[in-house]
């Protein structure tokens, strides 16, 4: 067999997997760690939420660290990328707020990921730590390709694990948020819909076998200049997949400092940790067609059909 006929049926059956069990539900199984590790490094833009004081804290760590020690977990925050050589056993979830290449200098300045923490961090994942990423964690390891979609193996290891990847955003702007699955009880309450302004990442590279739990709805966005990212249908916001034995879930969310300061998002903070750690069940069942049937076509591809372009 040809090495590239190998590698498609290889991805055929590896995109099948989670359909096998598209009507289950997945306990995810709690580890016995009681640790969570949020690591901040921007080796790219640094965002307020996670820029350090002089006593290593920011507000975003302040929040989880709180919401942390509420679930029984202590919460480890870092932007030093040698964490990643180090014992990941004693982690429950891996939370990221990042930015860039991690395994490169610059930036921010923090010690970039060696190529073994790399290993260690996705066999980490898919030996059963969960993953949760905010916001920016969509602008890492990108593949650079614009607004064109881009094929699975064309796309970088991480964005495959993650779900989803950055583009671009427009100005910050209020937007509706459709809820699509009431597991998690803050967005439960949140149903079926709400408002909420935020710095909106326009993503892509969307995985097949997400389970979208709540999407930005593009409908009503303001689309002139620098907002002509979001002239496309409705696209995720939250959602989660399997990475093996691992729980991986993404909220768009957390640009501003309120959102980590106000409290008005604590309870959805809380549940996510709940999921990341095993704490909260989560469907298994695919459901991007349903929810987002449009997701991936971008804002050039209303004008000219279905052709993916370069931005």
């Amino acid at each position: 067999m040809r090495r590239r006929d190998f590698l498609t049926a290889s991805a055929l059956t590896a995109a099948a997997l989670p359909f096998a069990s598209s009507l289950s539900r997945l306990f995810a199984a709690e580890s016995d760690a009681k640790k969570i590790l949020f690591f901040s490094r921007s080796q790219g833009f640094e965002h307020s939420p996670i820029k350090f004081d002089e006593n290593g804290n920011c507000v975003a760590g302040d929040t989880l660290k709180k919401l942390a020690k509420e679930l029984g977990y202590e919460l480890v925050s870092t932007k030093d990328g040698s964490v990643f050589d180090g014992d990941l056993s004693q982690y429950a979830a891996f939370v990221f707020y990042t930015s860039g290449n991690l395994d490169q200098e610059g930036g921010d300045g923090a010690a970039p990921i060696s190529a073994d923490g790399m290993k260690n961090f996705f066999q980490a994942i898919r030996n059963g730590v969960g993953f949760l990423g905010f916001h920016s964690s969509t602008d890492t390891f990108r593949s650079g390709t614009g607004y064109k979609v881009d094929a699975y193996f064309d796309q970088t290891e991480y964005i495959r694990m993650q779900g989803g990847e950055f583009i671009v955003h427009g100005q910050q702007q209020e937007a509706t948020v459709e809820i699509h699955d009431d597991v998690l009880p803050s967005l439960a309450a949140r149903k079926p819909s709400y408002r909420w302004f935020e710095e909106w990442y326009a993503n892509k590279n969307f995985a097949p076998d997400m389970h979208v739990l709540a999407s930005v709805q593009t409908a009503d966005m303001k689309k002139d200049g620098p907002n002509k990212c979001y002239d496309r249908p409705a696209f995720p916001c939250v959602w989660t997949r399997k990475e093996q034995k691992g729980t991986v879930i993404y909220c768009a969310f957390g640009h501003n400092d309120t959102f980590w300061s106000d409290g008005k998002h604590d309870d959805l903070l809380s549940d996510l940790l709940k999921v990341a750690v095993g704490k909260i069940e989560v469907s298994t069942e695919p459901n991007l067609k349903r929810c987002c049937p449009q997701a991936d076509m971008l804002q050039f591809d209303w004008i000219k059909g279905l052709e993916n372009t370069s931005d």
